[in-house]
């Protein structure tokens, strides 16, 4: 009886130490920012949400981020309403997305900038392209900040400009991510 306790102890023991072990391997997004730009013969145009979520499996360096397309937030009105109607499609095309793998050496328990690059499908307006990003993770003991700076060639998923407005909109448009992580919670 003795003997059968401490086993069940000990296996409930090690649950417990792999279950906390394997949820601090997950981080997820959090205060995060995202930034569109087009630097445009005509006008510039600034478009930034704070409503990207997102996952990253540490251990199995793997990821998982979306953007709903409809938070994204812009100096006009008519100019979110453009966005959302005409280029983006956001009724038909919700989020855009990104998942795949994280390519080089990181470690959230020593401080560092970690340069990687993120590999994967990048899924804007219903048409995902796969591509290689640049990304930094910045590790000052507890604080994980995920950042990265990359261009979308509207071409490339299939988002289309009306010639008329052709000098307003840039073709290739600068995307920034800023984002702290934390360890997942469930």
């Amino acid at each position: 009886m003795k003997k059968t306790s401490k086993l069940t102890f000990a296996v409930l023991l090690a649950l417990f130490v792999y279950a906390g072990t394997a949820r601090a391997q997950i981080y997820m997004l959090e205060s995060s920012n995202v930034r569109f730009f087009s630097d445009a013969l005509i006008e510039d145009i600034t478009a930034t949400t704070t409503s990207a979520q997102g996952l990253i499996n540490v251990a199995e360096k793997s990821f998982s981020f979306r953007v709903p397309i409809k938070t994204f937030e812009f100096a006009k009105d008519l100019m979110k309403e453009h966005f959302n109607e005409n280029y983006l499609e956001s009724e038909k095309h919700p989020y855009g997305a990104f998942k795949g793998s994280i390519v080089g050496n990181f470690d959230f328990t020593k401080n560092g900038i970690y340069e990687v690059t993120a590999k994967g499908a990048l899924d804007i307006h219903g048409v995902p392209q796969e591509r290689s990003l640049p990304a930094k993770l910045f590790v000052e003991g507890s604080v994980v900040r995920l950042e990265s700076v990359f261009m979308v060639k509207l071409v490339d998923h299939d988002i289309e400009i009306p010639q008329i407005v052709f000098q307003n909109i840039a073709e290739e448009i600068e995307v920034t991510i800023k984002s702290d992580l934390v360890p997942y919670k469930k």
